[in-house]
């Protein structure tokens, strides 16, 4: 019994180090607090953090940073009252807030974004890389007019996805048409409650691509949405697709061919990447996390 045991603990993968038994310590995990609710993109960030974190005997502890802690620098209460072993920094926090948390002189890892003018250690999207397959993957469907939505200025994520897609088309030999791009803010900043300024830019506009490339999912729906309301077909007149895997995703009619974001992997690897800090020390690295492409009912090839 024991043997057959051990036999299928192994098919499985399944760790009996003895380490991940022994209590080890606390993890401090800093969120900004208007993601800490978030049920469509970092709910499995979470998840297999805390997952990951226990398998190594660890605790980790999720805080929200509200805007008020980030203006005065004030760290969580817990963290005067818990000894921590390291920290990780989920999505962005303001630099100089950052600046105050490497003080601390405590191994930090950044989780989903990183700083240009601080060297940490971070656990990454490969966006860039990314944008270039999906970019690529409308390019090998016949497509040679392809725009851009998402506000460059606002996240690194998406000037990266901008830099992939624009990498994307100049390998391919096609002109980009800024005509067919919208990266400034404004009309982005609507989606969160109204597309409204996003119909207004669309119908100011001459000519219409003949597929969009949308920096994240939830852009891509909005825009099937404003492009159904507007007598189009998608993808029949015009193809859509995003880059996250949301699960509205696959909701959508139709459905969104898509980027998915293994935001499980990206958990994993920082806890992983942080133990690993917190055992060894060594000098700061980045890692980024390939996705897949998810290919759905959004996108057509061009006859």
């Amino acid at each position: 019994m024991r043997f057959r045991i051990f036999e299928a603990a192994n098919q499985l993968n399944y760790r009996t180090d003895t380490k991940t038994k022994k209590k080890r310590g606390n993890l401090l995990v800093l969120i900004p607090e208007n993601i800490r609710n978030d049920q469509i993109f970092y709910y499995e960030v979470f998840w297999s953090i805390e997952k990951r974190a226990k398998e190594n005997g660890y605790n980790a502890i999720i805080c929200g940073i509200t805007q008020a802690m980030e203006d005065q620098l004030i760290l969580p209460e817990l963290y005067h009252e818990i000894v921590f072993d390291g920290i990780l920094l989920v999505d962005v926090l303001h630099l100089n807030y950052v600046r105050k948390l490497v003080d601390l002189g405590i191994p930090l890892v950044t989780v989903d974004h990183y700083y240009d003018s601080l060297q940490l250690d971070a656990v990454v999207t490969a966006n860039a890389e990314e944008a270039y397959k999906i970019v690529t993957h409308l390019i090998d469907k016949g497509h040679r007019q392809i725009g851009f939505i998402g506000a460059i200025s606002r996240t690194k994520s998406f000037k990266e996805r901008w830099s992939g897609y624009q990498n994307a088309m100049s390998d391919a030999g096609l002109a980009i048409d800024m005509n067919h791009n919208i990266v400034n803010p404004s009309p982005l900043e609507a989606l969160n409650s109204t597309t409204a300024q996003l119909t207004d830019h669309l119908d100011a506009m001459t000519s219409m691509p003949t597929a969009w490339f949308c920096a994240d999912d939830r852009i891509a729906i909005s825009l099937i949405q404003i492009l159904i309301s507007k007598d189009y077909k998608v993808p029949k007149d015009i193809s859509v697709v995003g880059f996250g895997d949301i699960e509205a995703a696959q909701m959508i009619a139709p459905h969104l061919t898509t980027i998915k974001v293994q935001r499980e992997q990206l958990g994993i690897e920082a806890v992983d990447f942080l133990i690993r800090k917190i055992d060894f020390g060594g000098s700061p690295a980045k890692i980024s996390i390939y996705g897949e492409l998810i290919e759905r009912d959004s996108c057509k090839a061009l006859g």
